[in-house]
């Protein structure tokens, strides 16, 4: 057998009937890791040979190759480093051929110890004995090490005093959580920031500490059973939270929510994780009820830390103490974070677990690569029928994720061989990510717009042939259009070749442009002040960081109509909806109002009707939904008998049908059979299943994505399937 980076070589020689029960035999008993895509089959020349031989890889070129992603700690190595017996007792780098880290030791190809990380730690001879004994399941394993040659462990202080080393220092790890001090811990991809989830003032002095006042933490628990005793999992969550890939799950919080407030503050749900390297299986088995914060050390949109060195220096004031080991991190790589959406799993974030595996094509494309926007990156490259995306990168708008997204992308081709001769980027002139595409010399460039990517990507998730259509409905915060103004509630009739805008909700003023996305009370203003006189407009419960003088300034813009961006973006919608209830008034992180809307949502009794007016738009003829009617309508209804939370349910609820109409109107009309849903807002779980619900009660297929993020995770992917079907060998057809 040989490793020839994209494929595995098997010659196998014996009695025709054994050779066919092989293969029928194959897919079912092959290691859990591998993945079978395709067999090809050639009959050679007899050779004789009596023993099972794995030939040492080729050097050359590893077009397509396929890198396995990293995997949480088997069964069997778990209970090995918790047996007194076994020389891998709590030896936190336990691993064998079925689990640990891949991805994220891998230097180079092809896939052999001497180009991963663990080419720094020699096997002994016990160690080699297991690697080549091939009934042995460490049997060419590459992580494959031991007390003896492996990795080792240590924690430190704040200064990078050595304190204690090996399971002494996980043992004092553990005390020091339980006493509420805030530790880092270096895992697969990068490093974590832990603390005691049980402890308020704990998790209260890591928000003070970070900076980060009401941001939702996620957190890590022992087993399912830990995990009952403050979030509802359900059999969906549950099955992503016990996968060998052990991702964030994002679950309901239970009604006896044990856990400190503070750690999702004003949400109903809360993101959790099981253990899946060594290090951590020992923590927590040291105080089996425990739950800690596990949070990515880093700042917000920019790159985890990942070096010993760096965590001394970035976490400075932030951490206590630091449980560190000196396996070098190849290729930096956060959690994935999943979401159960309309009874199915969404991604969040499509990272460790997942990551660097394909995404199969339903048709081949040429060279290509996808660049992102500029939140919530990854960048993509394709050739023939498998896409490869990026782990999460960041927010591209910051120098240092910048320069990580460039060295992501340069290793995903050194890694799979692909060269792009055709890139994809994003139509907005101003992102990093554009001006890098638009700068590659030798190469063709196409601008895809935002939402167009979000639609691709949709499509191809969903494995539609390369001659299908779709009615897409891409629901956002913001995408650059092709007008110039930002969009965010549109509805695209797309093929793979190109799209027609055939509605779109109202476009909405935004003055101060970015500054009302920090402040929606803002936006209240720029959707109300058509309908409602300045002094009705100062008497709402809003809220101005600069008070009355920001509030005369706003006034200002729209009546002036300086510094007034048009938006038709969803995303801004709940987010003014959110400020109007007084749910939440400045956003804090990253889609915070909306989140916390949902959350109030959960919580209403009575169902409300809004208005919902159709109108056309004056240059384009197609529909628009006036959300102008519908905050209106919140606004006449709030300050009597109906909670905040219902009239959020109510915001959610309307819109959703509102696009519902809207949807099923243009595709009866133009002969579209499916009905697809991307961006942000398919992360609510309320407005999509609405959406759904509707669109299929009229008698349409309705989509959703799969296999890559809802969000701008999936931006990339779309680049490079628009990139991809407009390029041969010579460039852009």
């Amino acid at each position: 057998m040989k490793n020839l980076g994209n494929h595995v070589e098997i010659l196998i020689e014996g009695k025709r009937a054994n050779l066919e029960r092989f293969l029928s035999d194959l897919p079912g008993k092959k290691p859990p890791l591998a993945r079978i895509t395709e067999i090809k089959i050639s009959e050679v020349s007899f050779s004789g040979s009596p023993e099972f031989i794995i030939i040492q890889s080729e050097s050359g070129t590893f077009e397509n190759s396929i890198i396995p992603p990293d995997t949480a700690i088997c069964e069997e190595c778990r209970l090995e480093i918790f047996d007194p017996s076994s020389r891998y007792y709590h030896y936190p780098f336990t691993v064998c051929t079925n689990c640990g880290p891949r991805y994220t030791t891998v230097r180079a190809l092809p896939y052999d110890r001497e180009n991963t990380t663990m080419a720094d730690f020699p096997l002994c001879g016990e160690c080699e004995v297991e690697y080549t004994d091939p009934l042995n399941r460490r049997h060419h394993a590459q992580p494959v090490c031991c007390p003896k040659c492996g990795p080792e462990l240590w924690l430190s202080d704040s200064r990078g005093k050595v304190l204690a080393k090996s399971y002494e220092a996980i043992a004092k790890a553990s005390d020091l959580l339980q006493q509420g001090s805030i530790l880092s811990v270096k895992g697969f991809g990068g490093f974590h920031i832990a603390c005691n989830a049980r402890k308020e003032e704990s998790v209260q002095e890591l928000r003070r500490r970070l900076e980060r006042p009401e941001q939702p933490f996620a957190v890590m628990a022992n087993d399912t059973v830990v995990v009952e005793s403050f979030a509802e999992p359900g059999d969906a969550g549950r099955k992503c939270l016990t996968s060998i890939r052990r991702p964030i799950t994002v679950l309901p919080k239970s009604k006896d929510f044990r856990l400190a407030e503070s750690v999702s503050p004003y949400l109903h749900n809360i993101g959790v994780m099981l253990p899946y390297t060594g290090t951590q299986n020992l923590l927590f088995n040291l105080v089996p009820d425990s739950v800690y914060v596990m949070t990515s050390a880093n700042l917000p949109g920019r790159p985890m830390v990942v070096e010993n060195e760096e965590a001394l220096e970035k976490l400075k004031g932030i951490v206590d103490f630091h449980l560190l080991h000196n396996r070098v991190i190849a290729n930096r790589n956060d959690d994935t974070v999943i979401r159960v959406v309309n009874g199915q799993k969404a991604f969040i974030r499509r990272s460790r677990g997942f990551v660097p595996e394909p995404i199969e094509l339903p048709f081949e494309v040429g060279a290509v690569a996808g660049v992102g926007a500029e939140m919530n990156s990854t960048v993509t490259l394709a050739k023939g029928k498998l896409a490869y995306i990026s782990q999460y990168i960041g927010n591209t708008s910051h120098v240092e994720t910048f320069m990580y997204l460039s060295e992501v992308l340069q290793h995903l081709v050194r890694l799979t061989g692909i060269e792009p001769l055709n890139w994809g980027c994003d139509l907005h002139p101003a992102f990093n990510s554009t001006r890098f595409a638009m700068s590659r010399g030798g190469t063709k460039t196409l601008q895809v717009q935002h939402h167009y990517a979000h639609i691709l990507a949709l499509m191809a998730d969903n494995s539609l042939p390369e001659d299908s259509r779709i009615l897409g409905i891409a629901l956002d915060g913001v995408g650059y259009g092709m007008d110039g103004t930002v969009w965010g509630g549109e509805f695209l009739g797309a093929s793979y070749f190109g799209y027609e805008r055939l509605g779109n909700l109202l476009p909405q003023p935004m003055p101060g442009g970015d500054l009302a996305v920090k402040t929606p009370s803002r936006m209240v203003l720029g959707m109300l002040s058509g309908r409602l006189g300045e002094a009705e407009l100062e008497k709402l419960p809003l809220y101005f960081p600069r008070g009355r003088q920001e509030f005369s300034t706003v006034m200002q813009q729209l009546q002036r109509k300086i510094n007034v961006t048009m938006s038709s973006s969803a995303g801004r919608v709940l987010d003014a909806a959110s400020a109007l209830l007084g749910i939440c008034r400045v956003r804090t992180y990253e889609g915070e109002p909306a989140m916390k809307l949902e959350s109030a949502a959960k919580k209403s009794i009575h169902r409300l009707d809004l208005p919902l007016i159709f109108r056309t738009g004056k240059e384009s003829g197609v529909p628009v939904l006036d959300t102008t009617e519908l905050l209106l309508g919140v606004y006449e209804l709030s300050g009597g008998k109906y909670s905040s939370a219902d009239l959020a349910f109510a915001v959610e609820e309307n819109l959703a049908k509102g696009i519902s109409k809207i949807a099923i109107s243009i595709a009866t009309k133009k002969g579209f059979e499916k009905v697809g849903l991307s961006g942000g807002v398919a992360y609510n779980d309320h407005i999509t299943s609405c959406i759904a619900g509707t669109v299929k009660e009229a008698g349409f297929e309705f989509l959703t994505h799969r296999h890559v993020p809802c969000g701008d995770g999936c931006i990339s992917f779309g680049q490079a399937l628009a990139a991809g079907l407009r390029t041969d060998s010579e460039g852009i057809k």
